[in-house]
C-alpha cells in the first residue's frame, strides 16, 4: 500500500496507513511521535482535521472524488483545526514538509494503492 503524486511523478509515501485496523494503537502512535518518514495517513471520509493531542506538525492534503488535491495545509501544527468544503471525500496526512519534497500542488492527480 502506498501513496504516488501522478502529476508529478513522485512517492508520497511507500506505506500507506489507514484507521480501519488497529485505530487505537495507529493513532496513540502518530500522536506521540507524528507520521514516520515514508509513511502516510489515509482518513475518509473527511472535510475537517484537528490536530488536538498530536506532538508534531503535520502536511494535510484533502482529496476530492476523482483523487485531486483540493486543499493543502503545509506544517499545520498542533492543536488546531481545518476544514474544507463539501467535495472532499477524504483526508491525507504526511510527514512535514513531504509535500514540498514532492512538488505537490493544488491539483495533482493522488495514487492510494490500497489492499
Amino acid at each position: 500500500m502506498s501513496v504516488k503524486n501522478l502529476t508529478r511523478h513522485t512517492m508520497l509515501g511507500h506505506t500507506l496507513l489507514t484507521l480501519s485496523r488497529n485505530f487505537p494503537r495507529t493513532l496513540k502512535h502518530i500522536n506521540q511521535f507524528g507520521i514516520p518518514e515514508g509513511y502516510a495517513l489515509w482518513i475518509s471520509p473527511c472535510s475537517a482535521i484537528y490536530t488536538v493531542g498530536m506532538n508534531n506538525p503535520v502536511d494535510i492534503v484533502f482529496l476530492d472524488k476523482d483523487r485531486r488535491i483540493i486543499k493543502i495545509l503545509r506544517n499545520f501544527p498542533p492543536s488546531c483545526f481545518a476544514r474544507t468544503d463539501s467535495e472532499s471525500i477524504g483526508a491525507l496526512e504526511l510527514p512535514p514538509n513531504r509535500l514540498a519534497q514532492t512538488n505537490s500542488f493544488l491539483g495533482d492527480r493522488i495514487k492510494l494503492e490500497i489492499d
